[in-house]
């Protein structure tokens, strides 16, 4: 039987064998497979695996939070309360990216270069690590692979979104 004190993570999928996947997917974090929690220190990737891509600045925050009120175990429950939390959701705004990526576009040309892509986004906000820029870099790479194509780096990142 379902739960009644259901999160509006549900709402987005639907019930029907909801409790059972998302039990799957909780499953996965634990550390032993009789306990029905997980460590709190596991909560970023447990967000991540129910499709959510906070800023890890704000993962951070949020389990020093649970660790500070004595809270080091959380349960799918707990989980699925603070997949409701606004700073867990993932930003997929098709516009707003377009935006933020044109402002390094310096020629208007649709494009940016990848010498300055990546020094910027290695030192400005939560900077990414050198794996990742490469793999996001080669997303967006256009033909002639000497520039990071705007438009083809947004569908790569939000095909299903765009």
């Amino acid at each position: 039987m379902a739960k009644e004190n259901r999160s509006s993570y549900d709402d987005d999928y639907g019930h029907e064998n909801m409790d059972q996947q998302m039990l799957e997917i909780f499953s996965k974090f634990k550390d032993d497979p009789y306990a029905d929690c997980i460590r709190v220190s596991r909560l970023t990737e447990v967000i991540q695996a129910f499709g959510r891509n906070p800023s890890m600045k704000d993962a951070k925050e949020r389990i020093e939070e649970l660790e500070e009120i004595g809270k080091f175990e959380l349960t799918l429950d707990d989980v699925l309360q603070i997949l409701d939390e606004p700073w867990t959701l993932i930003n997929n705004d098709y516009e707003g990216l377009r935006q933020a990526l044109q402002r390094f576009d310096f020629n208007h040309e649709g494009s940016i270069d990848i010498e300055y892509f990546r020094k910027a986004m290695s030192t400005l906000g939560e900077p990414l690590m050198k794996k990742e820029l490469d793999e996001l870099i080669r997303l967006g790479l256009n033909k002639d692979q000497k520039k990071i194509d705007i438009d083809y780096l947004l569908v790569q990142l939000l095909s299903d979104n765009a």
